[in-house]
């Protein structure tokens, strides 16, 4: 489980949450969902068999975040088996006229990087096969990403993970995550000279706008919540997208949208390409996370730290229901910047990549594989962290698992979102 942390785990939390949410129709699939989900988790626990995989497909496997029972002494570094499904894809091509940005005669004259992206997912056979819609664009589980167009001065992407903990309180984690990516990619391809929303100034803790406004919950001990920052726009002064400032425009978009605020948690990864210094700008909350393998060489050169407030409790941007506060600020992402160029990748993924295959595997395989198409190599990790999800060899879950005093054997089933992105340079 990820669960509602630092603030809203607590026996107390579920059943007042699902008063609050309650919406019979959703709260009766998530019953169901939530019950085999338990009873997995509780299967592993107790050393029960795990699963078999029910295709042999080259594509990713993802699951919910079961939570083991209460009785079991604790969290419990546990998660159900699944079926596979065939991974979800999406590329972005290399756009020649940028959405949303008007283009001069002089930059039309100039030589600028661009990224070629494409995004590969796999959600759990368990779960009912999704709609597509305006707002869910992919099948990819609690998973969402965005692969914007570029403007004349930046190009940005990103994924996010939405906590699964809230299917069983009658709310679909997926929502929360693509509008979070749905409003990243909005602001991502305005025009560059576009600020963040005038608005951009939060209450403490985030509830929806139709939601009365909390104090800030006591500490706990594990919080390390910041004050909310000012209002800034989402680009710097020399061009090219902030992807902090990116992230949290997007999130307080999703908090005035229009329909309401869906309630939900999810992690996030934006990384933002200043087209014109090849400065790469990468913004991570949460448990997510980014590489960067140079064409060149094929040697790692930036890779991303997962931020949790203890284990498997990422950090995560937030709405609660009324009466409920918890989440991160945006303000808390870590920042990594590198110089890119042309033949780099740079490659994005969910925990269901990097909880079952180490950075050095995943490096490797990017590294092994850079002048294939960034599709190909999607696909491959794609295959490496199913293939390891369901096995029994150490992982990186199972290890940290371990340290913190808890038993995992072999991998951890999950929603997996792989974005490749091979960095090229392009005349405008």
């Amino acid at each position: 489980l990820k669960p509602f942390c630092p603030k809203l785990c607590g026996a107390g939390f579920f059943a007042m949450v699902a008063s609050a949410l309650a919406r019979p129709g959703a709260a009766a699939a998530a019953a169901v969902a939530s019950a085999a989900g338990v009873a997995a988790a509780w299967s592993y626990a107790t050393g029960g068999r795990r699963p078999s995989v029910q295709s042999a497909h080259l594509s990713g496997v993802g699951d919910d975040k079961a939570a083991a029972a209460s009785s079991l002494g604790g969290p419990a570094a546990c998660e159900e088996a699944a079926g596979v499904r065939p991974p979800r894809a999406m590329d972005g091509a290399s756009f020649s006229k940028p959405v949303g940005a008007s283009v001069s005669a002089a930059e039309k004259s100039l030589e600028r990087l661009t990224l070629r992206s494409v995004a590969r997912c796999a959600s759990a056979e368990f779960k009912p096969s999704r709609e597509m819609t305006s707002r869910v664009r992919q099948d990819c589980g609690e998973d969402a990403f965005f692969l914007a167009a570029p403007t004349p001065s930046s190009a940005s992407i990103g994924i996010a993970d939405g906590v699964g903990g809230w299917a069983g309180q009658g709310v679909d984690p997926a929502l929360f995550a693509w509008e979070l990516m749905n409003r990243c990619q909005d602001i991502a391809e305005q025009s560059d000279d576009v600020p963040a929303p005038a608005s951009l100034s939060y209450s403490w803790p985030f509830s929806s706008p139709r939601l009365r406004s909390l104090s800030p919950p006591s500490s706990d001990g594990n919080s390390i919540i910041e004050s909310p920052v000012a209002a800034s726009p989402t680009t710097e002064a020399g061009g090219g997208a902030d992807p902090k400032r990116l992230l949290s425009s997007g999130f307080e978009m999703l908090r005035n949208s229009a329909d309401g605020a869906p309630c939900g948690s999810s992690t996030a990864c934006v990384a933002s390409l200043n087209r014109l210094s090849g400065e790469l700008k990468v913004a991570n909350l949460g448990d997510s996370g980014a590489l960067l393998v140079k064409g060149s060489s094929g040697a790692c050169v930036l890779e991303s730290k997962a931020q949790q407030h203890r284990f498997n409790c990422p950090f995560q941007l937030m709405v609660a229901p009324e009466g409920f506060g918890g989440g991160d600020h945006p303000s808390t992402a870590d920042v990594y910047t590198a110089r890119v160029e042309a033949g780099d990748l740079l490659v994005l993924a969910t925990d269901g990549l990097l909880d079952n295959v180490s950075p050095e595997q995943a490096a490797a395989v990017a590294a092994a594989m850079r002048s294939s198409e960034p599709g190909l190599i999607a696909e491959r990790l794609l295959a490496l962290a199913r293939r390891r999800a369901q096995g029994w060899e150490d992982t990186p879950f199972s290890i940290a698992a371990r340290k913190h005093g808890f038993h995992h054997l072999g991998g951890k089933p999950d929603d997996i979102t792989v974005v490749v992105a091979k960095v090229e340079r392009t005349e405008e």
